[in-house]
């Protein structure tokens, strides 16, 4: 194809995305591959500027002004005031297209629902609610897109989400508590599904915990010994042990090991680490320095 045909084609492209009749009679040799050239980006930035998913990928990072923000939402109908919810849901494998063209088909129902597939791996599903939605509703939800999801797609997903916000200038701060609560639950709630940053708990307060602190209350407790330091039995142990509230007939039952066999081991992990787990003040010194642990393996 020549560079007049490529021209005319250009040309084209510009009036579908713009709906801009543009002629430009007499151009030709050099002069029609410099216009062609800037026809591409003229064309290109139009498409990103009037895109709703571009629209929504800059509003959730922070990244428009007030000014275009409201202009957007007019452009788009998006109503700038309302009660809303947004999730982000993390897939597994790259499947965030089709997650996404699923959600769409069965979340997406009311004219404020907006739906962005931000990259391979996240979706967000910013969803309208009524005065009667409450957070057992929200977590409901986040639970039927998890279930539903590897029902008909067999797609691995956990979701994230925060507190209702009221208007376009408030999904920002919800986009990132969202993020915020699925990188936590990476961390600590590894079998939750459905994450909620205002139900967190002790896994929110340690996240936040300086690095410095967290240092220095493992060297307060644990000394020279490291968690990673734990063999695989030892851990299989503290978990359970947690699990069933210190009870040590209960953790014996689900360990199937002998109840004195329990007693042996936790005596030699008391010898190891100076830490009782039977005393609840001990157990729960172990159960922070674990989490600190983890958590300090994974700041970025």
């Amino acid at each position: 194809m020549d560079d007049d045909a490529k021209l005319r084609q250009s040309l084209e492209e510009l009036k579908k995305v713009t709906g801009l009749p543009l002629s430009l009679e007499g151009t030709g040799g050099e002069d029609a591959a410099d216009t062609l050239e800037k026809i591409a980006m003229l064309t290109s930035a139009w498409r990103d500027k009037y895109d709703r998913t571009n629209f929504l990928r800059n509003l959730l990072y922070g990244n428009i002004s007030d000014t275009d923000l409201y202009a957007a939402a007019s452009r788009f109908h998006i109503p700038e005031r309302g009660r809303r919810v947004l999730y982000v849901i993390e897939c597994a494998g790259a499947e965030a297209e089709n997650a996404g063209r699923i959600l769409r088909q069965m979340f997406v129902l009311k004219a404020g629902d907006q739906l962005a597939v931000l990259d391979e791996l996240r979706v967000v599903l910013i969803k309208s609610l009524s005065k009667a939605d409450q957070e057992d509703t929200l977590t409901g939800d986040a639970h039927t897109m998890v279930d539903m999801l590897n029902m008909e797609a067999m797609i691995r997903a956990r979701v994230g989400f925060a507190s209702p916000i009221e208007t376009l200038k408030d999904m920002p701060e919800a986009f990132r508590n969202a993020l915020v609560a699925l990188k936590i639950g990476s961390i600590f709630y590894m079998s939750e599904t459905a994450l909620n940053y205002n139900r967190l708990g002790i896994g929110r307060l340690i996240y936040d915990l300086p690095e410095s602190s967290c240092r220095l209350f493992l060297k307060e407790v644990l000394g020279d010994i490291s968690p990673d330091d734990f063999d695989e039995e030892t851990v299989s142990i503290i978990s359970a042990f947690f699990e069933n509230n210190l009870n040590i007939s209960e953790t014996a039952r689900q360990l199937y090991v002998h109840r004195n066999t329990l007693v042996y081991r936790l005596e030699k992990l008391h010898q190891a680490t100076g830490l009782d787990l039977r005393f609840f003040d001990d157990a729960i010194a172990l159960k922070l320095a674990m989490m600190i642990s983890d958590a300090l393996k994974n700041r970025t």
